[in-house]
């Protein structure tokens, strides 16, 4: 009897501080993504979804003097443009006749830049959300535009 108290009470414990250890990690605070790495060159297949088109390619991004410059291409090869950011801001060069507007410019632009900062996991900050949905898939969201960007890693 006494050895059946005694293990109860360690189970009774054990599960205690599983269930404390459990609430502290799912209470703790959102950890930040960085996406793109400083030190090599990454490549992502790329899928922009809004409402009305869908745009797939290829994006290659480097980290160079102290910036990141990448290019978003489709699957034939044909460039759609290329991305030049820092932590501050991100431009445009070299786009496509279909999307040189000026208002899809300023929303892939901020958009960009909200992935080359360290952007908090699963938050929402000004309407976007980034979310890694796997081992090297990550997911961007505008909720304001109802853009939704989809980045799988992939080997160079």
């Amino acid at each position: 009897m006494a050895r059946l108290k005694t293990d109860s009470l360690i189970l009774i414990s054990l599960c205690a501080c599983l269930a404390v250890s459990c609430r502290t990690v799912r209470d703790a605070p959102a950890a930040a993504i960085r996406m793109f790495d400083t030190v090599r060159t990454s490549g992502y297949q790329v899928r922009i979804r809004t409402e009305q088109a869908e745009v797939t390619g290829i994006l290659i991004v480097k980290y160079m003097d102290g910036e990141w410059r990448g290019s978003l291409m489709n699957e034939f090869g044909l460039k759609a443009f290329d991305i030049v950011a820092s932590e501050k801001k991100c431009r445009l060069q070299h786009v496509v006749p279909f999307l040189d507007k000026w208002y899809i410019r300023r929303t892939l632009e901020r958009d960009f830049i909200y992935l080359f900062r360290d952007a908090p996991k699963g938050k929402t900050v000004k309407n976007k959300r980034l979310m890694q949905t796997g081992e090297g898939a990550f997911v961007l969201k505008n909720e304001a535009r109802r853009i939704e960007y989809s980045f799988r890693t992939f080997a160079l």
